[in-house]
């Protein structure tokens, strides 16, 4: 089961960031998942250092997809960066998923995300959680599961 959901700028600022469940009442579960998620940066950081830097790769092509980041007490965190160095990033129960279910959630986040700030009245870069009908979506995007 998804818990939060985070949308990060291109300089780790976060756009978007919201939790899910009986957890999005509580204001310390939503401070600690603030801290999962900037603590995720880290290890995307780490990632993208290793696909620099792996021998005999002088042109690596970085997978948007980065899968499972890490776990953290009860939870685990996955990520996703898009072309222009947007990351998303979802915190999940302690559930074992698939690669391909997850890749398809980031899809669709990512679909979301594009067709929010295409918007000519959208300011690039700038916070979306002032943003009626993208929350809306990613709420029925987080209640459908990761099972469509």
């Amino acid at each position: 089961m998804i818990v939060a959901v985070a949308v990060l700028g291109r300089e780790n600022n976060p756009l978007y960031m919201r939790a899910f469940g009986e957890l999005s009442m509580d204001s310390t579960a939503t401070l600690r998942f603030h801290f999962i998620v900037h603590a995720a940066i880290d290890y995307i950081e780490e990632k993208l250092g290793q696909a620099k830097t792996s021998p005999g790769n002088t042109a690596p092509k970085l997978d948007m997809y980065l899968g499972f980041l890490y776990p953290i007490e009860e939870y685990r965190v996955y990520g996703y960066m898009t072309n222009s160095r947007v990351k998303l990033i979802t915190v999940l129960d302690d559930e074992e998923v698939k690669d391909s279910e997850m890749r398809a959630l980031f899809r669709r986040l990512h679909t979301l995300y594009v067709d929010t700030i295409s918007n000519p009245f959208h300011k690039l870069d700038s916070e979306l959680n002032g943003c009626a009908s993208f929350e809306k979506q990613v709420g029925r995007v987080v209640e459908a599961g990761l099972y469509q």
